[in-house]
C-alpha cells in the first residue's frame, strides 16, 4: 500500500512539475509575442458551408488573376514578403485553404487534396475569375495541380492559364517530418506537450536554409495559427489524408499539362527533393525551371525578392 501510494505520488510529482513547465512557457511566451501584429481575417466567401478567407487586390478584368495557395500548416500569410510588390502589377488573389488560417475548420472528413481543389475550383468561380494563373506552394502546389487536372475534366468558366509551382509536392516522397508527427499518435502527443510558438520555431529552423528569416513575428504567425480552435484536429485530418488514393493516376496525367508552368525550388529543400523539380521540369513540356541558390523549403519568405523577380518575368508571358 505505501509502495503504491508512493508511486502515486511521484506519478503527481511529474505531473504538476510537466504543468509547471508549460506555465511558464506559456506567460513567457506571452510576453514575447505582446508587441507583434496583431493577426486578423481579411475577406469571407462561403463555398460549399466553408468559409474560406482570402485577400484580394483585382486590378484588370483582362489579364490573368494570380491565385495563391499556401502549403500545409501555413496561411495565406505565408504571401505577406511578396504580395505588395505583384499586388501592384497584377491582379492577385491569395486565400486560407479549408481548416487553415482564418478559413473554417469544420469537423468532418473532407479534408483530402482532391477535396481542397473541389473548394479552390468553387471559389474562383463564386469570385468571378475567368481566366487565372494558380500559384501553389508545397502541399498548395499539389492542390493547384489536382485543380488543373480536375478542370481538365469538367465544364468550367474558369480558364487556367498557367500554373506556378514552388517547391510543389505532386510525386510520391517520403513524408515530411511534421506530417509524420501529426500522423503517429505517440509522437503526436509528445509534441503537444511544447508550446506552438516552441513547435513552430523547431519546424522552421529546420526547413529555412536561411534561417536569419526565422524571426520572432513569422514563428508567432505559425504559432497563432496552429493554435486556434479546431486547428489540430484540421491539420491532423489534412495528414491523414494528404497521401491521394489515385495518386499513380493523378502522376500520370501531369504529361499532359499544356499550360505554361513556372517550377520554382530552394536548391537545399529538405521537405521536397529538388529531383522533384527535375522531375516536373521533365514532364511538364511548357515548363521553366529556376533552382534557388542557398534556400530551403520556402522560397518565397527566404528569398522574397527572387521569387518576386521570378514571379514577375513568368507573369509578363501571359499577358
Amino acid at each position: 500500500m505505501n509502495f503504491s501510494n508512493s508511486r502515486l505520488v511521484r506519478h503527481y510529482a511529474v505531473l504538476w512539475l510537466i504543468a509547471t513547465l508549460l506555465a511558464v512557457s506559456a506567460v513567457r511566451v506571452h510576453a514575447l509575442t505582446d508587441d507583434l501584429p496583431r493577426l486578423a481575417p481579411a475577406r469571407s466567401l462561403e463555398v460549399g458551408g466553408v468559409a474560406i478567407n482570402y485577400d484580394a487586390s483585382l486590378l484588370s478584368s483582362t489579364a490573368p488573376t494570380l491565385v495563391l495557395i499556401h502549403g500545409f500548416g501555413a496561411s495565406l500569410e505565408t504571401w505577406n514578403d511578396i504580395y505588395p510588390a505583384l499586388r501592384t502589377k497584377y491582379s492577385v488573389v491569395r486565400l486560407d485553404l479549408k481548416g487553415h488560417g482564418f478559413s473554417s475548420k469544420p469537423n468532418d472528413e473532407q479534408y483530402s487534396m482532391e477535396d481542397q481543389a473541389r473548394l479552390v475550383a468553387a471559389f474562383i468561380t463564386k469570385l468571378g475569375l475567368k481566366t487565372v494563373v494558380l500559384a501553389g506552394h508545397s502541399y498548395g502546389g499539389g492542390v493547384a495541380l489536382v485543380t488543373y487536372l480536375q478542370a481538365q475534366n469538367s465544364k468550367t468558366s474558369t480558364n487556367i492559364a498557367g500554373l506556378i509551382l514552388i517547391s510543389s509536392a505532386g510525386y510520391p516522397q517520403e513524408l515530411p517530418f511534421f506530417i509524420e508527427t501529426l500522423r503517429n499518435p505517440v509522437a503526436r502527443f509528445f509534441a503537444y506537450l511544447q508550446s506552438p510558438h516552441t513547435r513552430s520555431r523547431y519546424v522552421l529552423n529546420r526547413i529555412f536554409t536561411v534561417t536569419s528569416r526565422v524571426t520572432a513575428d513569422r514563428v508567432h504567425r505559425y504559432a497563432y495559427f496552429s493554435d486556434l480552435p479546431g486547428s489540430r484536429t484540421a491539420l491532423e485530418r489534412t495528414a491523414r489524408y494528404i497521401i491521394p488514393p489515385n495518386i499513380d493516376e493523378l502522376n500520370s496525367h501531369i504529361r499532359s499539362i499544356s499550360v505554361p508552368t513556372l517550377i520554382l525550388w530552394g536548391a537545399q529543400d529538405t521537405v521536397v527533393p529538388p529531383e522533384n523539380a527535375l522531375r516536373f521540369h521533365r514532364e511538364i513540356k511548357n515548363s521553366w525551371l529556376k533552382m534557388l541558390p542557398q534556400t530551403g523549403h520556402v522560397p518565397q519568405e527566404e528569398r522574397p525578392e527572387q521569387v518576386i523577380d521570378a514571379l514577375s518575368e513568368f507573369m509578363a508571358t501571359m499577358r
